[in-house]
């Protein structure tokens, strides 16, 4: 896969909830359509749809990974950092519920998409796998294992946000998302 210019990224990036979310999938062609692009053009940077929804999603993970970072404060304690993360995570997935959806059928899968969980994995998982070790270090967060703690965080997430979104609930609401945090933090607090 080639990187596409920014321009074109943004305009895939602007119509990817519904390239993530419809059903059947949409083909490259019908994407094409969408974002103002010739076909021959979208061939040029993605050998198919998979390339496509690998840029996607991979584009997704980062832009998450920046919300987090915009959303914590590095010198604060875990408790508060970890908060903010998970809300920051909860409002960005909120506005882009088939990157859920993306990330779920991801799981397990080959080839550009086992790509797309290492993204997330440097991006997202990683930083939360930190934190928590920390978190466990200084007595704030009682988790056994630091992974498991984190996937388990990350899918709570995933699923709640998607089932809202799926539920035709408003999955950007501010007490949802307030809501959703506090059970998910709660978690792994000490007691």
């Amino acid at each position: 896969m080639k990187n596409p210019p920014a321009d074109l990224a943004q305009r895939l990036l602007d119509v990817s909830e519904h390239v993530l979310h419809t059903d059947p999938p949409l083909r490259l062609e019908d994407v094409a359509q969408l974002v103002g692009a010739s076909r021959a053009t979208l061939y040029y940077y993605f050998s198919g749809r998979e390339d496509l929804l690998a840029f996607v999603l991979t584009a997704h993970a980062k832009r998450g990974a920046q919300a987090v970072q915009i959303a914590t404060t590095p010198g604060d304690p875990p408790e508060p950092r970890l908060r903010a993360m998970v809300s920051a995570l909860v409002e960005y997935l909120g506005h882009h519920p088939g990157t859920c959806a993306g990330l779920l059928g991801a799981l397990g899968a080959s080839g550009r998409m086992s790509e797309v969980l290492a993204a997330n994995d440097t991006w997202i998982a990683g930083p939360l796998r930190d934190l928590l070790a920390e978190g466990r270090k200084t007595g704030a967060f009682d988790v056994d294992n630091v992974a498991d703690a984190a996937n388990t965080m990350l899918g709570g997430l995933l699923l709640g946000v998607l089932g809202r979104s799926m539920a035709g609930a408003d999955a950007t609401d501010p007490t949802f998302r307030a809501l959703l945090t506090e059970q998910t933090v709660r978690g792994v607090l000490t007691r």
